[in-house]
């Protein structure tokens, strides 16, 4: 999987640190570019998703699709950079303190990222997300659901830990 990423540079669909591959979306911008692209049009006030779209629409002359809206939209509300409440039937999304933050710190020069070794980084990274799959299959496979509850419990963690993290330092 990695010979992939390593024979071809920095790409791959893991945003924008890896902008070519399955990364690359909406007229070459990466996911990792949308975050900034919706926290921009959020800083304006609360907005929906098809209102977004026409946001963006507007400012960059490029219409984003919905299966490049949403999930970064996803990805933000997850990372708590945005938060998502339901109003007169319609998912509204509004910027939080840690999205302003991460908007003024693309927008100082402050985001940094650390390129040495990154493949091993990755690799490493990924050989723990597949050793996590297959301990869930294990737990899932005993039928004790009470273990399951508690695997759910602990990725869940896991989860937000690694938001925190990307909070922390993006």
């Amino acid at each position: 999987m990695f010979r992939h990423y390593r024979r071809h540079g920095f790409g791959g669909p893991f945003g924008e640190a890896f902008p070519h591959g399955r990364g690359r979306r909406f007229g070459g911008r990466s996911r990792g570019e949308m975050k900034y692209e919706i926290l921009e049009v959020l800083v304006n006030g609360p907005r929906h998703g098809y209102d977004i779209m026409l946001e963006i629409e507007a400012k960059r002359g490029l219409r984003p699709s919905p299966g490049s809206i949403y999930p970064a939209l996803q990805m933000l509300e997850d990372g708590d950079f945005i938060r998502g409440t339901e109003r007169d039937g319609k998912r509204t999304y509004e910027i939080t303190d840690s999205g302003r933050e991460l908007l003024k710190q693309r927008e100082t020069g402050e985001e940094s990222y650390d390129s040495e070794n990154i493949y091993g980084i990755i690799g490493e990274a990924m050989r723990q997300v597949h050793g996590i799959k297959d301990a869930a299959k294990q737990i899932a496979r005993t039928g004790n659901i009470e273990s399951f509850r508690k695997a759910v419990a602990v990725l869940d963690k896991a989860r937000r830990e690694l938001f925190a993290i990307l909070a922390d330092h993006v």
